[in-house]
């Protein structure tokens, strides 16, 4: 086993330059995303949009169910009842185009 380097090693203003380099890095990364940032935002202004209230009729062991799901995957009713009707609304949308 030979140990032998292919570069000489760096000298003292070399690693300075390197160092510097490393540290600025960072910096102009984050001045590049913020520019970034917010071109997105003046291109599109966030509003929040008013919520309907839509009232279900449905059987108590029903609610007990969605309340249980709920309660285990740490998830809101609202986006449970939403994954449940998924399917269902797709299939009968299609129903209804056809």
């Amino acid at each position: 086993m030979s140990n032998s380097f292919t570069k000489p090693p760096l000298s003292k203003t070399e690693k300075e330059k390197k160092a510097e380099n490393f540290l600025n890095f960072s910096t102009e990364h984050d001045m590049l995303k913020k520019g970034q940032e917010i071109k997105n935002t003046n291109e599109r202004i966030l509003k929040k949009e008013k919520v309907q209230a839509f009232l279900l009729r449905f059987p108590i062991s029903m609610a007990q169910d969605i309340t249980e799901i709920s309660a285990l995957t740490g998830i809101s009713k609202n986006a449970v009842c939403l994954e449940l009707l998924r399917s269902a609304v797709r299939e009968k949308l299609k129903e209804l185009k056809s």
